[in-house]
């Protein structure tokens, strides 16, 4: 079983969310990425969002951890990072994402009550939507906006 990171990345105030091309249309999610042979969890989190999206993270905390079936038999840790303050613009990697940005607190919770069928405007767009109940990038996101709300 190969571990994967999944890491929902804040500035204080916003939540990074990324799309990879092969998502629905209009779904965003946390950052994630597979732990390499021989590396820590905090590593694996560094690293990704170094990659992914060009940020440094200041602290990492666990949130959970979820089996998840796809591509094959993962453990999914679910962990919150903050980004350091002077480092905000999102510089990303157009190999692994389609598109990275800044969310604030009122678009996300509009995020979490829209479904994906409703997320098509009239003129083709998609409004953001946000992974499942069920999923455990839900959960972080819903930790994330419990504590802006706090």
């Amino acid at each position: 079983m190969s571990p994967v990171v999944i890491i929902l990345v804040s500035d204080g105030s916003r939540c990074l969310l990324a799309r990879q091309p092969s998502f629905p249309q209009g779904m965003y999610t946390a950052l994630s990425g597979f732990c390499d042979i021989g590396e820590a969890v905090e590593e694996t989190a560094r690293r990704e969002v170094a990659e992914e999206v060009g940020l440094e993270v200041e602290s990492l905390w666990y949130s959970a951890s979820q089996h998840w079936p796809f591509p094959s038999s993962c453990l999914m840790i679910a962990c919150h990072a903050l980004v350091r303050g002077q480092q905000l613009e999102i510089s990303m990697n157009s190999l692994e994402l389609e598109e990275a940005r800044w969310f604030g607190l009122e678009e996300v919770m509009e995020g979490l009550k829209r479904e994906p069928k409703s997320a098509k405007q009239d003129n083709g767009n998609f409004l953001p939507w946000f992974p499942p109940k069920q999923a455990i990038a839900h959960q972080l996101i819903n930790e994330w906006v419990k504590q802006q709300t706090s």
